[in-house]
């Protein structure tokens, strides 16, 4: 790789086109690529060895603790293109860019990976039709931090590779294994893996805290405002609730994976 970086000063140029086009979902579904903004999120890929396209930076935003991350980017990436500050501020998928912007690619799992190598009994979160990338990030970032083995996407919901995902869950993006697949595909996997289907319902069998959670375990989780479908209630071996004592209806799609993760972790614990 060169030492001297192509530099874009035209925003007419094809490149920034392209880069403007990868705001859009189906372009960069197309294409099968993602963005990655914000240094700490990049420097979470770098340390997963998350492969890089292109790197493009901004000598007049970069700030100068980045200086160090842009030579490791240097390395890891295929290629290294400077912007003006105008072209970064046309291209970046946020309002207020920083100094750097990364092109990667689509870098799929399968539902095997969740169980591959495992030492300890699998837990798994499945998120059925959540819509708002924040919140998707934020369960990943949890599931991160309780140690979780993977999550599971089915039904109609956000775009896994929106790069307020990626955003949102501060890099456990590329530390915690996800997949999209069918409702079907996901029984399947979990019967032939024997991994226990715990979904949470306002009307339930047991309480959060009355569960078994040590046992392989995938834990069930819908939308705020309409739960999980009745295909996937129906399909769980048990039901388990988080009471809402207040005037809520309600929590927050993390805050509930937040709960049932860590009381996973607390009885685990415990058991050791």
């Amino acid at each position: 790789m060169s030492n001297t970086p192509l530099h874009i000063t035209s925003l007419q140029n094809d490149q920034v086109k392209t880069l403007v086009r990868l705001r859009n979902r189906r372009e960069r579904d197309q294409q099968q690529v993602t963005l990655i903004e914000e240094p700490l999120v990049i420097t979470r890929a770098l340390a997963e060895g998350y492969p890089l396209h292109t790197v493009y930076f901004c000598s007049e935003n970069l700030r100068e603790q980045d200086g160090a991350l842009l030579e490791e980017l240097r390395t890891a990436a295929t290629a290294v293109v400077e912007l003006s500050a105008p072209v970064m501020a046309k291209v970046s998928y946020r309002n207020h860019p920083e100094g750097l912007l990364v092109v990667a690619p689509q870098q799929k799992h399968e539902l095997n990976d969740l169980v591959a190598d495992r030492t300890t009994p699998p837990l798994i979160v499945v998120l059925e039709s959540v819509e708002k990338p924040g919140n998707l990030g934020a369960v990943l970032r949890v599931a991160d931090g309780a140690g979780a083995d993977g999550v599971i996407i089915c039904g109609q919901g956000t775009d896994l590779f929106n790069p307020n995902v990626l955003r949102a869950s501060r890099g456990a993006f590329f530390s915690v294994p996800t997949v999209e697949c069918t409702s079907v595909e996901l029984m399947a996997f979990l019967k032939a893996e024997n991994i226990r289907a715990v979904a949470t319902s306002p009307i339930a069998d047991h309480a959060w805290d009355q569960t078994d959670l040590t046992a392989p375990v995938a834990v069930f989780l819908g939308t705020e405002h309409d739960g999980l479908s009745t295909e996937l209630l129906g399909s769980a071996d048990a039901t388990i609730g988080i009471p809402m004592l207040g005037r809520g209806d309600s929590l927050n799609v993390a805050t509930s994976a937040a709960i049932l993760l860590y009381e996973a972790v607390r009885q685990r614990q415990k058991q050791d």
